[in-house]
């Protein structure tokens, strides 16, 4: 599956942007996506996500297990800048 995110879109604090997308990665088709631009199911196992926050672009790929660590730590745990609040 690919997900495009464009984080600007909505005004919600970060660490409901982490609970929000959290609740997708544990559930992917079962919960309304606020900040979801794109959404496609490209037959892949890894769930790619193309992020836009602030001045940053960044693209994840993420195995099972890895969506099952970002549900709980979060997804700021996996990129390499500061997350505007």
């Amino acid at each position: 599956m690919r997900v495009k995110i464009n984080r600007d879109v909505c005004p919600a604090h970060l660490s409901f942007c982490e609970l929000c997308l959290g609740k997708f990665l544990r559930e992917p088709l079962g919960y309304e996506r606020r900040c979801f631009e794109e959404l496609e199911d490209d037959g892949r196992e890894l769930l790619t996500i193309e992020l836009h926050s602030g001045h940053h672009d960044l693209v994840l790929e993420l195995t099972g297990e890895e969506r099952q660590l970002a549900a709980g730590e979060g997804w700021s745990y996996f990129v390499g800048f500061d997350i505007p609040k």
